[in-house]
């Protein structure tokens, strides 16, 4: 990224696209296709979900009914107020509490820890034996903004835990599959659904589903995602060029391979072209068009030589027969009559030429004679002439017929443009036939020469043809991947300027991923940090620092935390005990449920309590009630520890209280005030007629009893958050006293000790009058054998009420 960007100061808590367009305009050295690439890859968030967004403002949860599903028999309803606030559901092990909580996920997100495990079991225990008929899950859901609420319905069709379909009915936009509503994402990122396993697994899953766990926290899905797209096109075209190149390697020992083929030569030059390779000549030598480069020479030659004619032995032939015909006429004519007057015309011929020429000189230049060859002998020569060449008719003809005959065979001897070396010697033989003069030496040597070299012809040509065919096929061997490489050439040609561009883009991604996480992961580790140290209460571990080692797609990621004990530092892994961890995994989970950006209003968490000492249940309950601020939070827990800490810390909560009955039956009730509670039981008892004086000699001085002890620990835990007794101390104490007045002491004192009965009694009488010891007394006698029988029963309960109010409001003890 531009140096530019860096100088500036980013906002973690900037939305994505926001941000991804800030760096993206900054940028001076990422080009225009490059940027247009990471647009691409990001794409849009809500089209990624796969349908439109679900809402806008947070998402409550209402009733939450449940049906048939794992300990729930008929319908069980969980009355949920859709709002912040935290909301305790408390009830013993196997009282289907769990089951309303896995119910709830599953809603959610089709699945959950228990009902998929590896254990074949698991594969029936999502349906209750008792209710097989049906199984369903319903919630009505308040989203921030709609005028009416919605609800998200999720059935079983199959047997199997899988075959399920839900569907969200929202006011104002139908009726859709949940898959459509757009939550999806946000169920990964912001997961607001936390069991005992997950949070068993957050801790001590393998290092990189720990790295993902929390990956997911910063909401980097759609910055990972993308670099996974831009990876997967970057691969794309590297396998395109990678193909070209590997297949430029066979191409080449292919054509070394088919020899002295001018056209394989041309083809490897083409490919080595300075710049690229030429495709146009390529496509030509691939589709056998001609060319007139030089390199082809050979080729022609050979073609010629296959090509070349030989003299037509039949016209020679004829040509040599028509002039030994024409010689031996000519032969046959001397000596006779006709010859000799041939001769005789031919003299006289000549002497009257010379007459012609040498007019002024009548003289015989033979004989000498003078005046021989005058006018008178001129003419008589003429006519003998005539005469003579009528009787020499025949030697004329026979003398033509020999030329024309010679004329002809000569005509036939014609040598081509182009000689091939191997018919060099023949044809000169043939070509020297033209300079033949004597007849009869020119048929006997023209004969013998045509037939030389016609079968010397026979014999190239044949050579030549087997040579191209030799040729022709090895190349059609190759040409086949030339086609395919050429092809390949032009795919790696186009797709180079894109491959650059993509991994710029990725490169950018990449380098805005690891600034995002850095930014996100010291926000998170903040507020990890914070959570840590109210979880931590008197823990001597001090966690110093979260983080992230690797990268989404790395081998080795893995989440760091450490910590320091005593001030020496430790792997938090190495040094915490089972509770220390599950806090510490609560302070890992907490933060994505908080984000700004997640659409659920609202987190679950299913038994939280498990291997807590009492000094962190108190964090807890300070972390859930800050939690609860913002957020509905909704804690499934049996451990009774947990609305005590939110009770004696006064902190805001509503107790809901499931009981199982018999077939699966499953009653959800609002918890009463525990002192209340005892009191109305005692109540009952004290207003039943004809109530026996055993039960209310013992068990409603037991009943009264139990009231006031409650509000005496109540009392206790108050005093202990201001003076700062180790809630160990305190929880370890009152689980060992039996008594009443033994109990008082910590209700009473500052100094977490216990008291002499003297003087508890002296602080009870100062602050809640006389009768206070005496009522304590009384309930106290109902455990013996003896009891206590109260003249007025109602009357008695009514005061052991005012005295546990009293005991138990702040003020009074201050």
């Amino acid at each position: 990224m531009d140096d530019a960007t860096t100088d500036q100061t980013p906002d973690s808590a900037l939305p994505l696209p926001e941000l991804v367009e800030a760096r993206l305009a900054g940028d001076r050295k990422l080009s225009a296709p490059a940027k247009a690439l990471v647009r691409e890859a990001l794409g849009d968030p809500e089209d990624a979900e796969g349908g439109a967004r679900a809402s806008a403002g947070p998402v409550y949860l209402g009733n939450i009914a449940v049906t048939g599903f794992r300990g729930v028999g008929s319908k069980a309803l969980l009355k949920l107020k859709p709002k912040p606030g935290v909301t305790l559901v408390v009830g013993r092990n196997g009282s289907g509490k769990s089951s309303i909580a896995e119910a709830i996920e599953t809603l959610f997100t089709g699945t959950n820890a228990h009902c998929t495990g590896a254990h074949p079991s698991h594969a029936v225990r999502w349906r209750n034996l008792h209710q097989g008929e049906r199984t369903a899950v319903e919630a009505r859901l308040t989203v921030e903004g709609d005028p009416s609420p919605s609800t998200l319905t999720r059935t079983w069709t199959g047997d199997a835990f899988t075959d399920s379909e839900a569907v969200l009915r929202r006011p104002g936009h139908g009726t859709v599959p949940l898959e459509q509503a757009g939550w999806e994402r946000a169920t990964r990122a912001h997961r607001p659904f936390l069991s005992y396993a997950d949070l068993d697994n957050l801790i001590n899953g393998k290092p990189s589903e720990m790295y993902d766990n929390i990956a997911a926290i910063l909401g980097l899905d759609d910055l990972n995602a993308a670099a996974r797209r831009l990876t997967a096109a970057k691969k794309e075209l590297d396998a395109v060029v990678n193909a070209a190149k590997e297949r430029k390697s066979l191409l080449h020992a292919a054509l070394e391979e088919v020899g002295h083929d001018d056209r394989a030569l041309k083809a490897l030059l083409a490919m080595e072209e300075k710049g690229g390779p030429d495709h146009a000549v390529l496509d030509a030598l691939i589709a056998g068009a001609p060319t007139a480069d030089e390199g082809r020479l050979r080729e022609a030659r050979l073609e010629a030589a296959a090509e070349t004619e030989s003299p037509d032995l039949d016209r020679v032939g004829a040509a040599v027969d028509a002039l030994r015909n024409a010689v031996a006429d000519v032969d046959d004519l001397k000596g006779t009559a006709a010859a000799d007057a041939h001769s005789r015309a031919e003299l006289l011929q000549a002497a009257l030429g010379h007459s012609d020429r040498h007019a002024d000189d009548p003289s015989c230049p033979v004989c000498g004679r003078e005046q021989a060859l005058d006018r008178e002998w001129a003419a008589r020569a003429e006519a003998q002439i005539a005469a003579l060449l009528r009787e020499a008719e025949a030697v004329r003809g026979a003398e033509a017929r020999l030329r024309t005959a010679t004329r002809a065979l000569h005509d036939l001897v014609v040598p081509p443009r182009e000689i091939p070396a191997a018919l060099a010697e023949p044809w000169q033989a043939w070509g020297d036939c033209r300079r033949i003069t004597d007849p009869v030496e020119l048929a006997e040597r023209a004969l013998k020469a045509a037939v030389t070299l016609t079968d010397a012809c026979a014999i190239v040509a044949g050579a030549a043809r087997e040579e191209l065919a030799a040729m022709d096929e090895r190349w059609h061997a190759v040409v086949g991947l030339l086609a395919e490489w050429t092809k390949l050439s032009r795919e790696a040609e186009a797709a180079g300027p894109r491959r650059t561009e993509a991994n710029a883009a990725l490169n950018w991604i990449k380098k805005l991923t690891t600034e995002v996480r850095d930014l996100r992961v010291d926000a998170f580790a903040g507020h990890t940090q914070r959570i840590w140290e109210k979880l931590r209460q008197q823990s001597s571990v001090d966690l110093t620092h979260v983080g992230l080692h690797g990268s989404e797609r790395a081998n080795v990621r893995k989440l760091v935390m450490d910590v320091t004990v005593d001030d020496t530092e430790a792997s938090a892994l190495g040094v915490m005990s089972q509770g220390e961890l599950h806090s510490l995994a609560l302070s890992l989970f907490l933060p994505r449920t908080a984000t700004a950006d997640s659409p659920f209003g609202f987190v679950v968490i299913d038994d939280p309590v498990q291997s807590m000492d009492p000094a962190k249940v108190d964090g807890l309950a300070q972390v859930l009630g800050e939690l609860g601020r913002d957020r509905q939070v909704v804690v499934f827990t049996h451990d009774t520890r947990l609305p005590h800490a939110f009770r004696s810390q006064n902190l805001p909560v509503t107790v809901l209280k499931v009981e199982r009955g018999e077939k699966s039956k499953v009653h959800v009730t609002c918890d009463t005030d525990p002192v209340k509670e005892a009191v109305d039981n005692a109540m009952a008892l004290a207003q039943t007629e004809n109530c026996s004086e055993t039960a209310l000699r013992h068990v409603l001085p037991s009943l009264c009893r139990e009231a006031l002890a409650t509000a005496i620990v109540e009392a206790a835990w108050l005093r202990r958050n201001r003076t700062g007794l180790p809630a160990e101390d305190l929880q370890a104490a009152i689980d060992t006293i039996e008594r009443l007045l033994p109990l008082a002491s910590f209700a009473l004192f500052d100094d977490g000790s216990v008291h002499s009965d003297e003087e508890v009694k002296e602080s009870l009488r100062s602050l809640y009058g006389r009768e206070s010891t005496v009522l304590i007394h009384q309930c106290q006698q109902g455990a013996h054998p003896g009891g206590f029988l109260p003249q007025d029963p109602v009357a008695f309960v009514r005061k052991v009420e005012d005295l546990a109010n009293r005991i138990r409001k702040p003020e009074v003890n201050a």
